[in-house]
């Protein structure tokens, strides 16, 4: 065989091989990317949210999605990405520009009947603006992105695989979270709710809370309220009632750590004059507070990010559908969540505004950690030393 006829049956062989690697993948179809439908979605794990959710948007179909940043995308969380005719679509260090996007290509969905958002007051910062042009080249769904993603990856070929393998053992084997349908339960939220106990916020050591804040402040500190963000805000809401699309707006909850970051770093009355603009634009829930959730770390699995019984409670409740107080956590859930619009607004803030003075009160850990987190931000400052990359959400 000469060394050209060798040469050719080498390159044949590796296209034969690119080629049964891309149909293998198009099969398995581990994001939702494709029409296939060889194993049931209800094995998906989608791990990578601004991989999957931009390929899955325009396959799933769904009649609920819920948008938001890293707080939706794990407290209410959703293996598959979808599940029930629910879709999780918010992505970690969402921008308001690319929840817009989402929100875009979810509208091209006949079957959508609601948007449930969590609309955050960091996401309105004018230096929350980061661009990325993968997720960009995903959500306009170009060829190239598509194909480099779903068809030749060999993450995509493995997250198949992996896929394939939970087929294989078994719905018997699945964990009752995965399983469940979206909104979870009342039943399987109480049950999360003990289970949950052995892990979060009020496990973690006062050293890693400090590391957390120390990331997270930089969302407050500066902080420049967008008018900007605010007017495409806007126009996206105005793009959803358009459609006669339901929309759900929601505050997320924050822990009192975070609550104290803002208080401490300022930006107190930038955040509600936040609060104003959203009720001027649409009726919200209002999580955002220092309400019976804030105090109760074990609901947090970080200072920034609430747990996924907790979520659910919280969907069920805006969806209008059954909840109860079985637990203490369960109550306080219950407890907070203040109905806000253009005409309560302000005797809500004042209300909160009273809830905060009463937390105040007497010195705590949150204000101790918050006022540390502080007063080491403006040291470094002054001293010139930078953040290190990726610090935030």
């Amino acid at each position: 065989m000469t060394a050209a006829r060798r040469l050719l049956l080498m390159a044949g062989l590796t296209l034969a091989m690119i080629a049964a690697g891309g149909a293998l993948a198009w099969l398995l179809n581990p994001y939702g990317a494709t029409s296939s439908r060889l194993i049931n979605p209800i094995f998906r794990k989608i791990k990578y949210d601004r991989l999957g959710t931009p390929f899955l948007l325009r396959e799933a179909r769904p009649e609920t999605l819920l948008v938001g940043s890293s707080r939706v995308q794990m407290g209410m969380r959703i293996e598959q990405g979808e599940r029930t005719g629910v879709m999780n679509a918010a992505i970690q260090g969402a921008t308001l520009a690319q929840l817009e996007k989402i929100i875009d290509v979810a509208l091209m969905n006949p079957r959508l009947k609601r948007i449930v958002w969590g609309v955050d007051f960091f996401a309105f910062n004018s230096t929350w603006n980061a661009n990325d042009p993968n997720f960009n080249a995903r959500i306009e769904d170009r060829l190239g992105a598509r194909i480099e993603d779903t068809l030749l990856s060999l993450d995509a070929l493995g997250d198949g695989f992996d896929l394939l393998k939970r087929a294989m053992r078994g719905h018997g084997r699945l964990a009752p979270t995965m399983a469940a349908p979206a909104p979870w339960p009342m039943p399987l939220i109480c049950r999360e709710y003990v289970i949950d106990r052995n892990d979060g916020l009020d496990l973690t050591p006062a050293k890693l809370v400090a590391l957390q804040l120390g990331e997270i402040i930089r969302l407050y500190d500066p902080y420049r309220f967008s008018p900007a963000m605010l007017a495409g805000f806007r126009q996206t809401v105005a793009k959803i009632r358009a459609h006669h699309v339901e929309l759900i707006l929601f505050a997320p909850p924050m822990s009192e750590y975070e609550l104290e970051l803002i208080r401490q770093t300022g930006a107190w009355d930038d955040f509600e004059n936040f609060k104003r603009a959203l009720a001027a634009t649409a009726p919200f829930v209002d999580y955002a507070a220092y309400n019976p959730m804030a105090p109760r770390d074990e609901l947090y699995l970080q200072v920034i990010h609430f747990k996924a019984d907790a979520g659910f409670q919280m969907l069920r409740r805006m969806l209008g559908t059954p909840t109860a107080a079985c637990t203490g956590d369960a109550r306080a859930v219950e407890e907070s969540g203040i109905a806000a619009n253009a005409e309560n607004i302000e005797e809500v803030l004042a209300r909160e505004r009273r809830m905060r003075d009463e937390a105040v009160k007497s010195p705590s850990k949150y204000a101790w950690a918050a006022g540390f987190a502080v007063a080491k931000l403006r040291a470094d400052r002054a001293a010139g030393i930078k953040p290190a990359a990726g610090a935030g959400e």
